[in-house]
């Protein structure tokens, strides 16, 4: 398409792999370059998706300052989305992040701050948001289904084998796996966290350097407790990817189990009826991606922007902070010493700018 959005990717690892299937299969957009500091990884998705060699680069500032491009996708490991981001954003360049926005609170901030600065479009993928089945359970609380939400809780109980970076990761379960759950929960509940109590552990079994399990404790605004569980090793009964969420309300409850069907209980029964769930054209990652487009074209509004997402990192930076501590960490009081206001201030990005050559 002559007319179609260009897309510098940034990473084309496992992850990066399966956004330039979202990418090749939306007709939107086409490829402008891919990034990638390894480069047998960067060649082979160079031949896999077609990206001639002259636009595929070791570096992404020389990806930035040579072509012309609509957006940046980041789908680096994380410790690298903070210099990538800035680096993107302080050329006008328009960015599509990978969770986390960062690999901490502080540099989260860092990329809102540079968002602000240039004016320009920030959306992080939180890729659960995007699904039929949460969808219908922000919904079912949003009209009041189950009555006012008095406790959520979410069991997430899955055995994986990475490989790679997170098998290094200190806080693998928390920074990796948990901010999905806890942007979930936000997204359900329409609440941002006041309290935070975690505690996180390694198993003996382990294939995780790093803390593989969480118990954590999050106070939600208007006092909503939420009990939390979560490990990458667990043995026994697995639960899905989203795990088994319950949310119990004065009316009745949701629960989700197997990441496609929702179920409603009303009152005290203990018969539960089948939500309905919302038909989603596109839904998932692709979903993302319809958002994101959009977005840059000034028709929707980014879900969720980086200043929605900051609150859902505040609350793994603080459930890493509680544990390491021991002690119960007020939320806003740790976006506050992070350098951020807690209120939820109106993004300053643009609609879609045109193309650009940075530099």
């Amino acid at each position: 398409m002559n007319d179609a959005l260009r897309m510098i990717v940034v990473g084309t690892g496992t992850m990066g792999r399966a956004w330039l299937e979202v990418l090749r299969a939306d007709e939107r957009w086409t490829l402008a370059a891919l990034v990638d500091v390894a480069p047998d990884a960067l060649n082979a998705a160079g031949e896999a998706f077609g990206v001639p060699e002259e636009q595929r680069y070791g570096s992404a500032d020389a990806a930035f300052e040579q072509v012309t491009a609509d957006a940046v996708l980041v789908v680096t490991p994380p410790e690298a989305h903070r210099v990538i981001s800035i680096a993107a954003l302080s050329r006008g360049l328009p960015v599509f992040s990978e969770k986390p926005l960062a690999t901490n609170l502080s540099d989260g901030i860092a990329v809102l701050r540079a968002a602000r600065q240039s004016g320009t479009l920030l959306m992080v993928s939180q890729s659960r948001r995007w699904m039929p089945h949460i969808v219908a359970m922000r919904d079912a609380v949003r009209n009041g289904r189950i009555g006012e939400p008095g406790y959520i809780t979410c069991q997430f109980r899955v055995p994986f084998r990475f490989g790679g970076w997170r098998d290094s990761m200190p806080e693998v379960l928390i920074e990796d796996l948990a901010i999905h759950h806890f942007d979930t929960i936000r997204f359900i509940a329409g609440r941002n966290g006041q309290r935070v109590f975690a505690h996180s552990f390694r198993p003996a079994w382990s294939w995780f350097r790093g803390n593989s399990c969480a118990s954590v404790n999050l106070q939600l605004t208007g006092d909503l407790p939420v009990n939390y569980f979560g490990s990458w090793v667990a043995r026994g009964p697995r639960s899905s990817w989203d795990g088994e969420l319950i949310v119990a309300g004065s009316e009745g409850a949701l629960l989700l189990r197997d990441d496609e069907s929702v179920w409603i209980f009303t009152g005290e029964d203990e018969i539960p009826r089948p939500l309905e769930l919302p038909r989603l054209e596109p839904a998932g990652m692709a979903r993302g991606l319809d958002i994101f487009t959009r977005a840059l074209r000034g028709e929707a509004a980014p879900e969720p922007d980086g200043e929605d997402n900051i609150f859902s990192l505040a609350l793994t930076s603080a459930a890493v902070a509680s544990s390491r501590t021991g002690m119960t960490v007020d939320v806003d009081a740790h976006l506050r010493a992070a350098g951020w206001s807690p209120a939820r201030l109106q993004p300053a990005w643009r609609s879609r700018p045109p193309a650009v050559r940075s530099g």
